[in-house]
C-alpha cells in the first residue's frame, strides 16, 4: 500500500485519478501537529504492513530565486523548531530529479533565503513516520506556490500540481513497484490460526520470520511446521499449546 499524504484536499484533488486499490489518500490538515497524529494514528491503526510506502505531496513556499510552480524531490527536511533534520533516501529515484532542501515551519514563512523551501507538515511526517517506515520508504514531493509574501488560492494550487502529475504518477509506480519487491522477497507464511496466537503474537511472529528469511534460516522453519502438521499437533488446541511451539521457533532463530 503507498499512503499518499496531503495537508489539504486542494493538493489531493488533481490527483484522484492515481488512487486506486494500492493508494490511499489521507488528509492530515495543516501544520506539523496535524501531520504528526495523523502518521501517528495511521501507524498505531495496524493497517500498515513492512512493505508500504508514504508519499507526501504538497505546495511549498520558496527563495525567490526558485519559481513558482517547480517540482523538488526532498533529500533533507529541517525542523525549524526543534532543529532537527531528516534524510528522506531518494536512492530509488534517478539522478536527474531536482532535488531540495525544505524547512517546516509551524506558520507560514514570509521571510524566505535563496535556495531554501518551505512547508508545515514534512519534518512532522518524518518525525512520525520514522517509528515504522525507513526514509527509503518516505517520499516527499513538495510544488513551490509563492515566494512568502502572498497565499495562494486553492485553484492556483490545484493547477500547479496538476501540471506535474505525470511526474509524480511515475514516482507512484516506483514506489508501488518496490513495495511489490520487498513483499515478495520477504513474503513469509501467516501461523496464526495453527498456532493459536493473539494479534500482537502474531505481528512479532511475522518479523521473526522475515528475518529467518533474510537470513536463510525460513526452511528450516517450514520443515518444523511440516513436521507437526503430519504428526496432527498442529493446529495448536489452545493458546497455551501454540505458545510453545512458538517458542520452539524463535529459539531456533535466535540460538
Amino acid at each position: 500500500m503507498i499512503w499518499f499524504i496531503a495537508a489539504m484536499k486542494c493538493e489531493a484533488e488533481p490527483l484522484s485519478g492515481l488512487m486506486g486499490d494500492n493508494v490511499t489518500c489521507i488528509l492530515t490538515g495543516i501544520g506539523p501537529d496535524n501531520a504528526f497524529y495523523s502518521v501517528k494514528k495511521l501507524i498505531d491503526s495496524g493497517k500498515v504492513s513492512p512493505f508500504d510506502k508514504i508519499l507526501n505531496v504538497g505546495v511549498c513556499g520558496a527563495g525567490d530565486d526558485i519559481p513558482k510552480g517547480s517540482i523538488h524531490f526532498i533529500n533533507k527536511i529541517t525542523d525549524m523548531r526543534s532543529g532537527k533534520e531528516y534524510y528522506p533516501d531518494l536512492s530509488l529515484f534517478p539522478g536527474d530529479i531536482d532535488e531540495g532542501h525544505i524547512f517546516t515551519s509551524d506558520d507560514i514563512v514570509t521571510l524566505t533565503k535563496p535556495g531554501e523551501l518551505y512547508d508545515e507538515e514534512a519534518s512532522a511526517i518524518f518525525e512520525a513516520g520514522q517509528k515504522f517506515f525507513s526514509p527509503d520508504s518516505m517520499l516527499f514531493i513538495k510544488i513551490v506556490s509563492d515566494h512568502g509574501k502572498d497565499i495562494p488560492a486553492d485553484e492556483m494550487m490545484k493547477g500547479i500540481i496538476s501540471k506535474h502529475k505525470d511526474t509524480i504518477k511515475s514516482a507512484l509506480e516506483r514506489l508501488s513497484a518496490r513495495s511489490s519487491e520487498q513483499e515478495k522477497l520477504l513474503s513469509v507464511p501467516d501461523l496464526r490460526d495453527k498456532l493459536c496466537l493473539t494479534e500482537a503474537m502474531n505481528n512479532d511472529m511475522k518479523n521473526l520470520l522475515r528475518y529467518a528469511k533474510a537470513s536463510g534460516k525460513i526452511k528450516a522453519v517450514e520443515d518444523y511446521i511440516t513436521e507437526l502438521e503430519e504428526k496432527g499437533e498442529l493446529p495448536a488446541k489452545n493458546k497455551k499449546e501454540g505458545a510453545v511451539y512458538a517458542r520452539r521457533i524463535k529459539d531456533m532463530l535466535t540460538e
